[in-house]
């Protein structure tokens, strides 16, 4: 039997989590990227495409913190590569040492 062809997983974005978890409305984000609140509420519903440089925008309307691969994990998702962000090289070559020691 030949291998079934499906269509490629859509990548989850978090949008309305992070939009939520910031307390901001669908207007504010529309008023800081000087955008409609249509086109944001599409964004959410995933009934548009969101490119690169749209991700870059809606990481920085939701705040200086934010990079546009946090708006691929849920906002209270823990990840080490967010936790790792402002650290000293010294912590982040540690921390990879270690992931590397647990993964033999």
């Amino acid at each position: 039997m030949p291998a079934r062809i499906t269509p490629k997983r859509e990548v989850r974005l978090y949008l309305v989590e992070w939009r939520e978890h910031r307390k901001l409305t669908q207007k504010q984000i529309a008023e800081r990227l000087g955008c409609d609140v249509m086109t944001v509420s599409r964004w959410e519903l995933h009934k548009v495409a969101v490119s690169t440089d749209t991700l870059a925008a809606l990481a920085e309307a939701l705040g200086e913190d934010m990079e546009p691969v946090d708006l691929f994990y849920h906002p209270n998702a823990t990840r080490a590569d967010a936790m790792l962000r402002d650290q000293p090289q010294e912590v982040i070559d540690l921390a990879l040492k270690l992931i590397g020691v647990i993964r033999r």
